[in-house]
Protein backbone atom coordinates (compact mmCIF):
# COMPACT_ATOMS: atom_id res chain seq x y z
CA UNK A 1 0.00 0.00 0.00
CA UNK A 2 1.22 3.74 -0.56
CA UNK A 3 1.39 5.75 2.41
CA UNK A 4 1.59 9.04 0.85
CA UNK A 5 -1.64 8.59 -0.86
CA UNK A 6 -3.42 7.00 1.78
CA UNK A 7 -2.25 9.86 3.85
CA UNK A 8 -3.57 12.51 0.89
CA UNK A 9 -6.83 10.92 0.77
CA UNK A 10 -6.85 10.95 4.94
CA UNK A 11 -5.57 13.72 6.01
CA UNK A 12 -3.57 11.96 8.64
CA UNK A 13 -0.71 10.32 9.03
CA UNK A 14 0.38 6.79 7.57
CA UNK A 15 2.08 4.36 8.13
CA UNK A 16 2.36 1.24 5.87
CA UNK A 17 4.02 -2.33 6.48
CA UNK A 18 4.61 -5.08 4.08
CA UNK A 19 5.33 -6.72 7.34
CA UNK A 20 5.37 -5.96 11.13
CA UNK A 21 4.60 -7.69 14.71
CA UNK A 22 1.58 -5.46 15.75
CA UNK A 23 0.38 -2.08 14.49
CA UNK A 24 -1.00 -1.23 17.33
CA UNK A 25 2.01 -1.48 19.36
CA UNK A 26 3.38 1.18 17.21
CA UNK A 27 0.73 3.97 17.70
CA UNK A 28 1.17 2.93 21.54
CA UNK A 29 4.41 3.91 22.05
CA UNK A 30 3.66 7.39 19.53
CA UNK A 31 1.49 8.55 22.56
CA UNK A 32 0.90 11.37 22.92
CA UNK A 33 2.98 12.97 20.07
CA UNK A 34 1.24 11.45 17.01
CA UNK A 35 -2.59 13.19 16.84
CA UNK A 36 -5.67 11.74 16.52
CA UNK A 37 -6.47 9.52 13.47
CA UNK A 38 -2.88 8.57 12.47
CA UNK A 39 -3.15 4.87 11.13
CA UNK A 40 -0.60 2.14 10.54
CA UNK A 41 -1.94 -0.93 8.69
CA UNK A 42 0.01 -3.94 7.42
CA UNK A 43 -0.26 -6.79 5.18
CA UNK A 44 1.13 -9.40 7.79
CA UNK A 45 1.34 -9.40 10.93
CA UNK A 46 3.64 -11.78 12.93
CA UNK A 47 2.70 -11.03 16.38
CA UNK A 48 -1.23 -10.73 16.04
CA UNK A 49 -3.29 -11.30 19.44
CA UNK A 50 -6.83 -11.31 19.64
CA UNK A 51 -9.41 -10.17 22.66
CA UNK A 52 -8.40 -13.03 24.75
CA UNK A 53 -5.12 -12.73 24.43
CA UNK A 54 -5.09 -15.32 21.66
CA UNK A 55 -2.18 -15.47 18.57
CA UNK A 56 -4.61 -15.36 15.52
CA UNK A 57 -3.65 -15.40 11.77
CA UNK A 58 -2.87 -12.28 9.72
CA UNK A 59 -1.22 -13.85 6.85
CA UNK A 60 -0.10 -11.53 3.69
CA UNK A 61 -3.20 -10.36 1.78
CA UNK A 62 -5.42 -8.91 4.60
CA UNK A 63 -5.77 -5.50 6.28
CA UNK A 64 -4.17 -5.58 9.39
CA UNK A 65 -4.75 -1.87 10.74
CA UNK A 66 -4.83 0.43 14.03
CA UNK A 67 -5.81 3.93 14.52
CA UNK A 68 -5.01 6.37 17.25
CA UNK A 69 -8.13 8.18 19.16
CA UNK A 70 -8.21 10.46 22.06
CA UNK A 71 -11.92 10.82 22.13
CA UNK A 72 -13.81 12.97 24.40
CA UNK A 73 -15.54 9.82 26.39
CA UNK A 74 -15.27 8.70 29.95
CA UNK A 75 -13.18 5.63 30.61
CA UNK A 76 -16.67 3.45 31.46
CA UNK A 77 -17.60 4.61 27.90
CA UNK A 78 -15.17 2.92 25.70
CA UNK A 79 -17.29 -0.16 25.31
CA UNK A 80 -19.35 2.80 22.47
CA UNK A 81 -15.80 2.52 20.32
CA UNK A 82 -15.99 -1.25 19.62
CA UNK A 83 -19.91 -0.79 18.49
CA UNK A 84 -18.50 2.57 16.32
CA UNK A 85 -15.40 -0.19 15.03
CA UNK A 86 -17.77 -2.88 14.18
CA UNK A 87 -20.05 -0.57 12.23
CA UNK A 88 -17.32 0.45 10.49
CA UNK A 89 -15.69 -2.82 9.31
CA UNK A 90 -19.12 -4.16 8.58
CA UNK A 91 -20.43 -0.81 6.19
CA UNK A 92 -16.74 -1.05 4.92
CA UNK A 93 -17.12 -4.45 3.61
CA UNK A 94 -20.96 -3.66 2.36
CA UNK A 95 -19.55 -0.70 0.55
CA UNK A 96 -17.57 -3.34 -1.64
CA UNK A 97 -20.92 -5.66 -2.30
CA UNK A 98 -20.17 -7.73 0.89
CA UNK A 99 -23.50 -8.82 2.81
CA UNK A 100 -21.67 -8.42 6.25
CA UNK A 101 -23.78 -8.55 9.59
CA UNK A 102 -21.95 -8.28 13.25
CA UNK A 103 -21.96 -10.48 15.82
CA UNK A 104 -21.65 -9.10 19.30
CA UNK A 105 -19.38 -8.22 20.81
CA UNK A 106 -16.65 -7.60 18.31
CA UNK A 107 -16.91 -9.58 14.96
CA UNK A 108 -17.94 -9.08 11.58
CA UNK A 109 -19.35 -11.98 9.40
CA UNK A 110 -20.86 -13.33 7.02
CA UNK A 111 -24.15 -15.51 7.63
CA UNK A 112 -24.35 -18.41 4.89
CA UNK A 113 -26.07 -21.50 5.02
CA UNK A 114 -26.66 -21.60 8.81
CA UNK A 115 -22.72 -21.27 9.25
CA UNK A 116 -21.10 -17.79 10.55
CA UNK A 117 -18.00 -16.98 8.82
CA UNK A 118 -15.53 -14.38 10.32
CA UNK A 119 -14.39 -11.83 7.94
CA UNK A 120 -13.13 -8.86 10.35
CA UNK A 121 -12.64 -8.49 13.81
CA UNK A 122 -12.02 -5.25 16.16
CA UNK A 123 -9.85 -4.98 19.07
CA UNK A 124 -10.31 -1.97 21.40
CA UNK A 125 -7.12 -1.19 23.92
CA UNK A 126 -7.74 2.10 26.59
CA UNK A 127 -5.12 4.01 27.68
CA UNK A 128 -5.95 4.25 31.07
CA UNK A 129 -3.65 6.12 33.73
CA UNK A 130 -0.71 4.99 31.28
CA UNK A 131 -1.84 1.56 31.43
CA UNK A 132 -3.14 0.00 28.18
CA UNK A 133 -6.77 -2.22 28.86
CA UNK A 134 -7.19 -4.61 25.75
CA UNK A 135 -10.27 -6.35 24.82
CA UNK A 136 -12.36 -5.60 28.35
CA UNK A 137 -14.13 -2.88 29.91
CA UNK A 138 -11.83 -0.58 31.97
CA UNK A 139 -13.97 -0.59 35.09
CA UNK A 140 -12.49 -4.75 35.08
CA UNK A 141 -8.57 -3.20 36.02
CA UNK A 142 -9.28 -0.24 37.51
CA UNK A 143 -12.02 0.55 41.29
CA UNK A 144 -11.97 4.04 39.91
CA UNK A 145 -10.00 5.49 36.61
CA UNK A 146 -8.61 8.87 36.07
CA UNK A 147 -8.85 9.57 33.07
CA UNK A 148 -9.28 7.92 29.62
CA UNK A 149 -5.50 9.08 27.78
CA UNK A 150 -6.29 7.26 24.39
CA UNK A 151 -7.54 4.68 22.66
CA UNK A 152 -5.91 2.26 20.22
CA UNK A 153 -8.58 0.78 17.95
CA UNK A 154 -7.44 -2.32 16.13
CA UNK A 155 -9.39 -3.90 13.48
CA UNK A 156 -8.15 -6.63 10.86
CA UNK A 157 -10.12 -7.58 8.01
CA UNK A 158 -9.51 -10.77 5.77
CA UNK A 159 -9.13 -8.59 2.39
CA UNK A 160 -7.19 -9.59 -0.78
CA UNK A 161 -6.62 -13.71 -0.04
CA UNK A 162 -8.36 -16.91 0.36
CA UNK A 163 -10.05 -18.67 3.32
CA UNK A 164 -7.66 -21.07 3.04
CA UNK A 165 -4.51 -19.21 3.93
CA UNK A 166 -5.84 -18.62 7.63
CA UNK A 167 -4.65 -20.84 10.18
CA UNK A 168 -7.75 -21.19 12.03
CA UNK A 169 -9.89 -23.73 13.73
CA UNK A 170 -13.25 -21.47 12.82
CA UNK A 171 -15.42 -20.82 9.50
CA UNK A 172 -13.51 -17.96 7.81
CA UNK A 173 -14.04 -15.80 4.55
CA UNK A 174 -12.41 -13.02 3.12
CA UNK A 175 -13.59 -10.03 0.98
CA UNK A 176 -11.97 -11.80 -2.17
CA UNK A 177 -13.73 -14.98 -1.68
CA UNK A 178 -16.89 -13.68 -1.09
CA UNK A 179 -16.74 -11.03 -3.90
CA UNK A 180 -15.23 -14.35 -6.45
CA UNK A 181 -12.46 -11.78 -7.49
CA UNK A 182 -9.41 -9.59 -6.04
CA UNK A 183 -9.74 -6.42 -3.78
CA UNK A 184 -7.94 -3.45 -3.56
CA UNK A 185 -6.32 -3.23 -0.07
CA UNK A 186 -5.66 0.09 -0.97
CA UNK A 187 -9.24 1.45 -1.33
CA UNK A 188 -10.24 -1.40 1.43
CA UNK A 189 -7.76 0.01 4.57
CA UNK A 190 -8.82 4.12 3.23
CA UNK A 191 -12.74 3.21 3.35
CA UNK A 192 -12.39 1.68 6.93
CA UNK A 193 -10.40 4.51 8.22
CA UNK A 194 -12.93 6.89 6.85
CA UNK A 195 -16.19 5.35 8.72
CA UNK A 196 -13.92 4.40 11.60
CA UNK A 197 -13.01 8.32 11.79
CA UNK A 198 -16.99 9.24 11.69
CA UNK A 199 -18.02 6.94 13.80
CA UNK A 200 -15.79 6.92 16.51
CA UNK A 201 -16.84 11.06 16.32
CA UNK A 202 -20.18 10.44 16.24
CA UNK A 203 -20.12 8.18 19.75
CA UNK A 204 -18.94 10.77 21.53
CA UNK A 205 -22.16 12.67 22.33
CA UNK A 206 -25.56 10.62 23.28
CA UNK A 207 -27.50 11.82 20.10
CA UNK A 208 -24.03 10.56 18.01
CA UNK A 209 -24.18 7.23 19.78
CA UNK A 210 -27.69 6.19 19.64
CA UNK A 211 -27.21 6.86 15.92
CA UNK A 212 -24.75 4.16 15.33
CA UNK A 213 -25.92 2.40 17.78
CA UNK A 214 -28.97 2.29 15.34
CA UNK A 215 -26.87 1.36 12.53
CA UNK A 216 -25.39 -1.79 14.60
CA UNK A 217 -28.86 -3.09 14.96
CA UNK A 218 -29.48 -2.68 11.63
CA UNK A 219 -26.74 -5.07 10.47
CA UNK A 220 -26.54 -7.00 13.14
CA UNK A 221 -26.97 -10.99 13.50
CA UNK A 222 -26.88 -11.30 17.10
CA UNK A 223 -29.85 -9.41 18.65
CA UNK A 224 -33.40 -11.65 18.37
CA UNK A 225 -31.51 -14.83 18.78
CA UNK A 226 -31.26 -16.82 21.69
CA UNK A 227 -26.82 -16.73 23.31
CA UNK A 228 -24.78 -18.40 25.36
CA UNK A 229 -21.93 -16.09 26.69
CA UNK A 230 -19.10 -17.33 28.38
CA UNK A 231 -17.90 -14.77 30.97
CA UNK A 232 -14.76 -15.08 33.19
CA UNK A 233 -17.07 -15.96 35.90
CA UNK A 234 -20.33 -17.41 34.34
CA UNK A 235 -22.05 -18.82 31.22
CA UNK A 236 -25.32 -16.80 30.94
CA UNK A 237 -28.36 -17.86 28.82
CA UNK A 238 -31.14 -16.17 27.46
CA UNK A 239 -32.30 -13.93 24.15
CA UNK A 240 -30.16 -11.22 22.90
CA UNK A 241 -32.50 -7.93 23.30
CA UNK A 242 -30.12 -5.36 22.49
CA UNK A 243 -27.36 -3.49 23.40
CA UNK A 244 -26.73 -0.68 26.39
CA UNK A 245 -24.97 3.10 25.97
CA UNK A 246 -21.55 1.76 27.25
CA UNK A 247 -21.58 -1.45 24.38
CA UNK A 248 -22.93 -3.98 26.73
CA UNK A 249 -25.21 -6.99 25.56
CA UNK A 250 -28.50 -6.81 27.06
CA UNK A 251 -29.89 -10.56 27.83
CA UNK A 252 -33.05 -11.64 28.54
CA UNK A 253 -32.57 -14.75 31.24
CA UNK A 254 -35.26 -17.12 33.17
CA UNK A 255 -34.19 -14.69 35.98
CA UNK A 256 -34.52 -11.28 34.41
CA UNK A 257 -32.49 -8.72 32.12
CA UNK A 258 -28.56 -9.07 32.59
CA UNK A 259 -26.44 -6.29 31.21
CA UNK A 260 -23.20 -8.10 29.67
CA UNK A 261 -19.75 -6.24 29.11
CA UNK A 262 -17.42 -9.28 28.37
CA UNK A 263 -17.79 -12.73 27.13
CA UNK A 264 -17.54 -15.44 23.99
CA UNK A 265 -21.21 -15.11 22.71
CA UNK A 266 -22.65 -18.12 20.67
CA UNK A 267 -25.97 -18.94 19.37
CA UNK A 268 -28.24 -21.30 20.65
CA UNK A 269 -30.07 -23.98 18.62
CA UNK A 270 -33.94 -24.56 19.78
CA UNK A 271 -32.71 -27.92 21.79
CA UNK A 272 -29.69 -25.87 23.78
Amino acid sequence: MDASELESRLGVPVATFDSTPDTSGYLRRRIPDAPHGSFAVANELTAARGRTGNAWAAPPGGVWSSTLLYPDLDPAQVGRLTVAGGVAACEMARSVGVDARLKWPNDVVVDRDGTRYKLAGVLTEAIVDAVPVVGKPVGDVFDDPDELEAVVMGIGVNADLDPADLDTDRPVTTLRSEREEPVDRQTVAARLHERLLACADSVETDDGFAAVLDRWREHASTLGERVRVETDEETIRGTATGVSETGALLVETERGRREVTDGECASLRRDD
